[in-house]
């Protein structure tokens, strides 16, 4: 298999999780709360910890059989990588969600032990970086950062995901018309 073909196949794979994860735990999470009326923090605490598995049991997934493919071995050694890399953006989807529900609803999702478990967590992964950078208020700018960078990581893949389905659709749209 070609390098390009294996990279461009599963961060496609990537893209469609991301989405997958943030509309799913946002409308599930959306319609417990909002529609019968569970509390937020209850439902993100049981949502985010099986949506963390689940997300890092297809990452598993997709780099094993990656590795087990005939692909070779710079493609292995690339989707290894963006796995590693992508793995707290993929993360933040279902996080991203429940903050949204959090907002709509005007709840304090700080409460949340998953949330917070999560946010004490990445801060331990990033925070050795920013020390090593500067110490101070820039590790919250940091956290900031990440979660904007986290976001817009997932859109753009999310996107690109709809336009790969959407883009025949179109095309076939025009020529009939």
């Amino acid at each position: 298999m070609r390098t390009g073909y294996v990279l461009k196949t599963r961060l496609s794979e990537y893209g469609a999780l991301w989405l997958a994860s943030f509309v799913l735990v946002l409308a599930g999470a959306g319609f417990v709360t909002f529609a019968l009326g569970r509390d937020l923090i209850e439902v993100a605490d049981t949502v985010l910890p099986i949506s963390f598995a689940l997300l890092g049991l297809a990452v598993v997934v997709g780099v094993g059989v990656t590795l087990v493919s005939t692909a070779s071995l710079i493609a292995k050694c690339l989707v290894t990588l963006l796995a590693l890399l992508l793995i707290l953006p993929l993360l933040w989807s279902p996080v991203l969600a429940v903050l949204i529900i959090a907002t709509i609803g005007q709840v304090v999702i700080e409460y949340s032990q998953a949330y917070a478990q999560f946010r004490i967590v990445v801060s331990q992964l990033i925070y050795p970086v920013v020390a090593m950078l500067v110490e101070g208020p820039l590790v919250a700018a940091v956290w900031n950062a990440f979660q904007i960078v986290a976001s817009i990581v997932g859109f753009v893949a999310s996107a690109l995901q709809v336009w790969r389905v959407v883009k025949p659709w179109l095309a076939r749209s025009a020529l009939e018309a």
